[in-house]
Parts: structure tokens; sequence; C-alpha cells
């Protein structure tokens, strides 16, 4: 036979003598104390505040020439195996820009890299048209147009 699981009396009492604490607890917060403590955490940057901030001030460099380019992706990207052809097209496009910039360095947007991998590996966009700018320290930055 199975027993009878009984409750004791004690469980109870402790349990609502925990919730009565904390509805004090809440009751005894006062709104000046709340609107001190959002001040104070308002003054401060988040994480992500400091991060945007930061990549506002790296953007913040002189451009020195600016150019929009139809990048044709097919030419190279069909020799190369279905399970490689997006693979090619990113080098191809990297190729691209080296060849008419001359940078010595080269970012390549999320934004790009996204449409370029739309499709997934084996079905890269034929060509797309980017914006490419070089800064006065020659560094080259490929966006979307």
């Amino acid at each position: 036979m199975a027993k009878k699981k009984t409750t004791s009396k004690k469980e109870t009492p402790e349990v609502a003598s925990e919730d009565k604490e904390t509805s004090e607890q809440i009751d005894s917060l006062s709104i000046d104390d709340v609107t001190q403590e959002l001040s104070t955490f308002e003054d401060e940057p988040s994480a992500v505040e400091r991060e945007i901030s930061a990549a506002e001030e790296e953007f913040e460099e002189e451009i020195q020439e600016e150019r929009i380019y139809v990048v044709p992706l097919a030419k190279d990207f069909r020799k190369a195996p279905n399970w490689n052809r997006t693979k090619r097209a990113v080098k191809t496009l990297r190729t691209f820009v080296n060849r008419h910039m001359k940078p010595e360095a080269l970012y390549v947007s999320q934004e790009v890299n996204e449409r370029l991998w739309e499709n997934g590996i084996k079905n890269p966009p034929r060509k797309i048209r980017v914006r490419v700018t070089k800064s006065v320290e020659g560094l080259v930055r490929v966006y979307l147009a």
C-alpha cells in the first residue's frame, strides 16, 4: 500500500512569513530612492554604448577617395566546384578591390559578406555593387552600395 504524504503545518507559516517580508521591503522603497538609483545608472555608459562610441571614433577618418564598382564575380566562381563558390566569390571581390585601390589594409563590411553568403555556399550572386572608400592612411573599406 502507498502511504499518503501529509504536509506539515510548520511549512505554511514560514512561506507566509517570507511573503510578508518581501512585501514589507517593497513597501519600504520610496520613489525618491528608485529615481536616485536610476539617475546614477544613467550617468554611466553601458558596455554597448562604449563599443558604439569607439566604433564611431574609428570611422572618423579622412576619406581620400570613394568609388562605386560593380564587381563581376561569376567569371571566377564558376570555375570553382559548387561547394566552394561563395568562398571563391569573396576571394574574387578582395582581389578586384586590391587591383583597383592598391590598399595597405582591406576591410570588407559585414553587409557585403552577408549579401555574398545570402543564398548559401553554392549560389553566390553573379555581380555585386559596392562602394569602396580609401582613407589617407591607405585603409580601404568595402560597403554595400
